[in-house]
């Protein structure tokens, strides 16, 4: 629909398209006449009506490709003397350019990509005019197809200069950009191993080619004869990389299986095609047109599809391929020969139609990674949390047997850099009185009392971890020199003192101590296992003392009845 108002508007039809680039250069009517082989131009101005009464006239150009005359008057109308006349809008392989004047002026200059001599961004002739002479541009045209309907502009050398320095400032720095951004996405791609980045700088990069081939900088620039390759090759390749960046980019083979199989489609014409164009270079700018119509419409449509459907990293996407619309809508009716261009280079504006999607592109493929990077980040809490849920008793707090054993990988996998400070300790405890507390005031009065035990060890210090084994055993992993030690077993003490000087008269705990080597670095896991089995040994000797100090202390008369 935007592309049919775009048709229908007056605009498309002015005789002079719109100057985006520079100062606009005057357009004189062109003439056109189908050439024969073996044809050669007007020697002098005067020769000219007789000339053209010999020739076929034609309403236009084939888009096909051909060899075509061009004719334009032109009479200039300042006093200015220095002109340039420009053969451009359109893409061909060889050009004549020839400049007759009433005055005696003739001037032939050579253009076109395979003559490796086109002035970028246009082909240009510098000439002299005298102000009130009558002069006439007569073009010999060869070309395997055209990309637009030819234009002939006549400007002054210094309007020129103007616009050509903005037109190659712009030119390069799109190609810049393509090129940076396809070197750098590649890069990301095959670093982190995502084929939706591989495929974009692949993209980006054939982009580089394909415009390069156009305004000939392999041929103008570099001095490299291409044939039988040409821009339209590269065009045609571009469909191949982007549906299925599309695809990736977007998963549509989750979200839209049947539009995926649209998008491999439009690769699979597009790989075919390649051939084809090699074999009928007439028909190569034509299927490079449709091809890039095709996915470009694909890739849009598909973008904002995802976009209604709450796909967040469409967001970018679309808005890049906004970008190329609007361009690609001015130049496609251009390219059919259906209508004049109504601005003054679409190539050009294409061009950096396709360098500002591609930096909405890296937009989207950054806001990607931050997608991406969320939800890592989300899945890494949420394992925290399971581990910290799984990993704490949850009836005291305390760490239970996981997290005790996670405790002792850590410590093994550091070093004690410093023994002069401590060393580590292991403290196993064993709750008494539990199952006492359990059959005579039920389970309820007992987990009050594994949570007092559980408020008493997490209180003991920063140092020292507590942990709950399993039922009434619980164990304590602590950091010091040999005072820190005795502080730990003062503190259990006073702790064993406080329950049963509370509610609990017949509970208490029993509690063995003990310390690794002082001149100790690195710790086992056998270490740590041989601590645990010293510290439980002395627990049992305390729990056994212990037994016997209450036998010693109860009366003679509950042990005769025991």
């Amino acid at each position: 629909m935007f592309a049919f108002a775009l048709l229908i508007h007056p605009t498309c039809w002015a005789l002079t398209p719109y100057p985006l680039f520079g100062p606009p250069p005057q357009e004189p009517a062109v003439t056109t006449y189908k050439a024969v082989p073996g044809e050669h131009a007007p020697a002098t101005y005067g020769e000219l009506d007789n000339w053209l009464a010999q020739r076929a006239r034609v309403p236009s150009i084939n888009m096909l490709g051909g060899d075509f005359w061009l004719v334009s008057r032109f009479s200039p109308g300042r006093t200015v003397s220095d002109w340039v006349v420009m053969f451009d809008n359109t893409y061909y392989d060889n050009a004549t350019i020839l400049v007759l004047g009433d005055d005696g002026l003739y001037r032939q200059f050579e253009s076109g990509a395979d003559t490796g001599l086109n002035d970028m961004p246009r082909g240009t002739a510098a000439v002299t005019l005298a102000p009130g002479h009558h002069y006439a541009i007569v073009i010999h045209v060869m070309s395997k197809f055209y990309t637009a309907l030819p234009r002939i502009d006549v400007q002054t050398r210094l309007q020129y200069h103007k616009r050509r320095a903005s037109e190659s400032a712009l030119m390069l720095g799109s190609l810049g950009v393509l090129f940076g951004l396809g070197i750098f996405i590649l890069f990301v791609g095959l670093w982190i191993r995502d084929r939706s980045y591989t495929l974009y700088g692949c993209q980006a990069l054939i982009l580089v080619v394909g415009w390069s081939f156009f305004f000939g900088v392999p041929q103008g620039w570099l001095g490299i004869n291409t044939e039988p390759i040409n821009f339209a090759q590269w065009f045609i390749l571009l469909p191949v990389v982007h549906a299925r960046f599309t695809i990736r980019f977007l998963d549509l083979r989750r979200h839209a299986p049947r539009m995926a199989n649209v998008g491999y489609g439009i690769a699979l014409v597009s790989i075919m095609a390649l051939p084809i164009s090699l074999f009928f270079p007439s028909l190569a700018f034509l299927i490079a047109t449709l091809l890039v119509s095709a996915v470009v419409l694909f890739s849009a449509s598909m973008g904002v599809w995802s976009l209604l459907h709450g796909v967040r990293r469409a967001r970018f996407y679309t808005l890049a391929f906004m970008a190329v619309l609007l361009p690609g809508t001015i130049i496609l009716p251009v390219n059919f020969g259906l209508v004049p261009s109504m601005v003054d280079n679409a190539d050009l504006l294409t061009l950096i139609g396709n360098s500002c999607e591609a930096m909405l592109l890296a937009f989207a493929l950054a806001d990607h990674v931050k997608l991406v990077e969320d939800g890592r980040e989300r899945f890494r809490r949420g394992m925290q949390e399971a581990i910290a849920k799984a990993s704490i008793d949850p009836l005291t707090g305390l760490g239970n047997r996981l997290a005790f054993n996670v405790m002792i990988e850590e410590i093994t996998r550091r070093e004690n850099t410093d023994p002069a400070l401590g060393t580590w300790q292991i403290a196993m405890i064993d709750l008494d009185g539990l199952k006492h507390v359990n059959d005579n005031q039920g389970h309820e009065r007992g987990d009050e009392l594994l949570r007092a035990v559980g408020e008493g060890l997490a209180r003991l210090g920063d140092l020292i971890r507590a942990f709950r084994l399993g039922g009434d055993e619980f164990a304590l992993i602590a950091y010091g020199d040999e005072l820190g030690q005795q502080r730990l077993a003062r503190a259990l003490a006073e702790l064993d003192r406080t329950l049963r000087e509370s509610d609990y008269p017949d509970a208490g705990i029993s509690f063995g101590i003990c310390s690794a080597s002082t001149d100790q670095r690195q710790f086992s896991s056998a270490d740590f296992a041989e601590l645990i089995r010293e510290a439980d040994r002395m627990m049992y000797v305390h729990k056994s003392r212990r037994r016997m100090e209450r036998v010693a202390d109860r009366p003679l008369s509950e042990l005769r009845s025991d």
